[in-house]
């Protein structure tokens, strides 16, 4: 496999180095599919949650936005940070749990991006994702999948509607943050 492109931005055409092991880089054409669809949007912040290889934060960054990764992966941490400094990108790389970021920082981000390592329960740290009330008032969250689960996301017991876009073996699925109800009367 060769080795993933920045696809726009002040870095585009740039080639990135990734982890020896233990990633999944997001493919092109559905990076370049999810910042088509962001393109209208008022460029803010972005967090990469598993961020891994960091292609999605890194491409982010290159197009504008305040952009943070966070990965458990030392090695991935550590080549997310090379990247950005050799690409001249501002990147906020966090080596830590993902849900426990996203519990940490609930309102902090207007673009939340999640693709948890496939073996894992994904129906489950989306949940996890969204009860975590990470993405800001307004803000979207876009969770990318296998194609061929089939997704169903609740917030507390609320179902919830999702735009489901399909590219190659991958889906995502984008999503405006639940209204929370205020019922502190």
């Amino acid at each position: 496999m060769s080795n993933p492109r920045i696809l726009g931005g002040t870095a585009k055409g740039q080639t990135l180095e990734i982890p020896r092991s233990g990633t999944r880089p997001s493919p092109a054409r559905l990076r370049e599919s999810l910042f088509n669809i962001l393109q209208f949007h008022e460029r803010g912040t972005f967090l990469d949650l598993y961020s891994g290889s960091g292609a999605v934060a890194l491409e982010a960054a290159s197009r504008g936005w305040t952009s943070t990764a966070v990965d458990k992966s030392k090695g991935a941490a550590h080549v997310n940070r090379l990247n950005a400094t050799r690409l001249g990108l501002r990147l906020e790389v966090h080596c830590d749990d993902a849900l426990r970021f996203a519990k940490s920082r609930p309102r902090g981000f207007d673009i939340v991006f999640a693709a948890p390592p496939y073996p894992m329960d994904l129906g489950a740290i989306f949940h996890e994702i969204i009860l975590s009330e990470v993405a800001a008032e307004g803000g979207i969250y876009i969770l990318q999948y296998p194609k061929g689960m089939e997704l169903k996301l609740k917030y507390k017991s609320k179902l919830l509607e999702f735009d489901e876009r399909k590219y190659g073996s991958n889906c995502i699925a984008i999503l405006d943050r639940p209204v929370i109800e205020d019922n502190s009367d």
